[in-house]
């Protein structure tokens, strides 16, 4: 009799180089998404969440925490801040047009990255949970047509959006949720030392810089990362962790197949 192992949806976690990554945001049609303990909490609860991610095409580790302690260091990280930041050094979006939806004005956009053409859309806070407004910035999306969106609105939002925009028929431009990404190029909030980020320990850097904001969350994330203890710490061996209901599969790569840039469930 096949197990829930065996049967659940599947989500590959990709140790990918930013090269890699940055290849497949400009050939287009790619969704990525960044994981973290706060996505491992969604996904635990949120069934539209979990959703948003069985769409995505590339999912990335963003956690130095999971990678140092609980994979022995396999994984390659990638996080969208530096992602976005290897993307503005590299000028790898410079032929393609970018729209930018967050809270950022077209000319601190411009300053942090090159490209074609580049919009910004600043949609109200909160606006995830007002169908008219999300189909408000789904019309905007569409006639924009973009090759590139980052979508830097903070989880769960950003990748609800990316799931909407999919739904709605965008399936040419490539998405990826960043987060804060360019509050932190543009100096708005400050990255942890390169020390802690390597250990594990910039949440408490972040937590530090702004325990008003971040106190609640990361006291849930606490309280989840308990939760798993036990699947957590035979992620280095199995390489594998049911969320959820959703089977993340960990694994280190050298490079991206040819169809990874279409999304499939599976593929990450």
């Amino acid at each position: 009799m096949p197990t829930l192992a065996d049967t659940a949806p599947t989500c590959v976690v990709r140790g990918l180089s930013f090269d890699a990554l940055a290849t497949a945001l400009a050939r287009g049609r790619a969704t990525v998404f960044t994981l973290n303990m706060m996505h491992m909490r969604l996904l635990a609860r949120d069934p539209d969440f979990r959703e948003s991610y069985r769409q995505a095409s590339i999912v990335t580790l963003d956690s130095n925490l999971i990678n140092t302690v609980f994979l022995r260091r396999r994984m390659t990280v990638a996080t969208g801040s530096d992602l976005v930041r290897h993307l503005a050094a590299r000028r790898s979006l410079r032929d393609r047009s970018v729209l930018v939806i967050g809270n950022v004005t077209a000319e601190e956009a411009a300053s942090v990255m090159a490209s074609r053409r580049l919009d910004v859309l600043r949609p109200p806070f909160g606006f995830i949970r007002d169908p008219g407004a999300v189909e408000a910035v789904i019309a905007r999306v569409r006639d924009l047509a973009p090759d590139v969106v980052f979508i830097a609105v903070g989880a769960p939002q950003s990748e609800m959006l990316a799931l909407r925009l999919r739904r709605a028929g965008l399936v040419a431009p490539s998405i990826l949720a960043c987060g804060a990404a360019f509050e932190f190029l543009l100096g708005k909030q400050t990255r942890s030392p390169a020390v802690l980020r390597r250990t594990g320990l910039e949440w408490a850097w972040r937590l530090a810089s702004n325990p008003r904001r971040l106190a609640g969350r990361y006291a849930s994330d606490a309280g989840f990362l308990l939760s798993m203890l036990g699947p957590l710490t035979r992620l280095a061996r199995s390489g594998a962790l049911k969320v959820g209901g959703l089977q993340l599969q960990f694994r280190q790569e050298a490079g991206l197949g040819a169809k990874l840039g279409r999304g499939a469930l599976g593929a990450g």
